[in-house]
């Protein structure tokens, strides 16, 4: 069973942002059966690294396509990513050093802060760029 599963509420209309946010969920997925099945600290910590590449990766298209179609929300939304991956970013180099383990409530941090991402700054960023004839 998946930790988090995909649903079309998620969707925001792009069909790009669409794929990476699903992307994003698998990892969390893949994270969360890593942490259940007890696998090492090296491979807990390649799917962190991973996931923060991708969110970053994917934060980079969002932030081009603000900036290509001059999104009025783009200064809070562009906040919001860098406060994730300054976030992310430290959690990985404590857990690289021991200080935290991956958690129950590190997962759940990364499912709520998905979730209200999507469901709130993305989906006013994928109806402005629907208003503007952005398809992908």
């Amino acid at each position: 069973m998946a930790y988090m599963d995909w649903r079309t509420t998620l969707e925001v209309g792009h069909p790009k942002i669409d794929a990476e946010h699903k992307s994003l969920v698998e990892t969390l997925n893949r994270l969360h059966a890593a942490m259940k099945q007890g696998k090492g600290k090296d491979e807990i910590e390649r799917t962190l690294l991973f996931m923060k590449d991708y969110t970053v990766e994917h934060f980079k298209n969002e932030e081009r396509l603000m900036m290509t179609y001059r999104y009025p929300g783009a200064t809070v939304h562009c906040a919001a990513h860098a406060d994730l991956v300054k976030e992310v970013g430290t959690f990985i180099a404590n857990f690289q050093s021991g200080k935290v383990l991956l958690t129950s409530s590190v997962l759940n941090f990364l499912e709520d802060w998905l979730m209200k991402h999507i469901q709130g700054e993305d989906m006013a960023l994928g109806a402005f760029l629907k208003s503007k004839g952005v398809v992908a």
